[in-house]
Parts: C-alpha cells; sequence; structure tokens
C-alpha cells in the first residue's frame, strides 16, 4: 500500500522554506524536497497534518494563494512524483 504524499505549491521560496520548517517542527514529516514547478515552489509532504500546517504558514507569509492537496493512496505515477522530484524538472 502507498504512503500518502502531499504536495503545497506558493509563489516564492520563503513561504515554501517557513512552511517546510514549520511541518518539520510540529510533525513527524518526511518532507521530500522542494522544487520549482510552473509558476510557483512545490514542496512534498508524506503526512496530512504537516501539509495543513505547512500551507497555513505559507500563505500567512505570503499573503497570496497557497495551493495543496494530499493523496491519501496515490496511484504509481504521483507516488513516483513524490519519490523523485526530478521527474518534474526544475
Amino acid at each position: 500500500m502507498a504512503r500518502a504524499v502531499g504536495f503545497i505549491e506558493a509563489e516564492g521560496f520563503v513561504p515554501i522554506f517557513d512552511a517546510v520548517d514549520a511541518m518539520v517542527k510540529a510533525t513527524e514529516v518526511d518532507v521530500r524536497g522542494v522544487t520549482r514547478l510552473g509558476g510557483g515552489i512545490v514542496a512534498v509532504a508524506t503526512v496530512e497534518e504537516a501539509v495543513e500546517i505547512g500551507e497555513e504558514v505559507a500563505r500567512a507569509i505570503s499573503g497570496r494563494a497557497v495551493k495543496s492537496i494530499v493523496f491519501a493512496s496515490p496511484c504509481a505515477p504521483v507516488g513516483a512524483l513524490a519519490d523523485d522530484l526530478a521527474l518534474v524538472g526544475s
């Protein structure tokens, strides 16, 4: 069974880095990486609570829209992206 994965997207590195910091401090999360994707920066984590915390922190820091999604049981392609962000490019 695949582990849950979540993605957070925000504009700029500062909101994402603050989000990652809050996620790691508040939960036992495995942050898989941070990469530029389209117009935003994406952080990948493995715990739903951590993604919620990270999204709140990124929104508070940036004052802009922040998007997130959690896959409780990701399909193989989504799991592969979470395991290797190089697949999405930079």
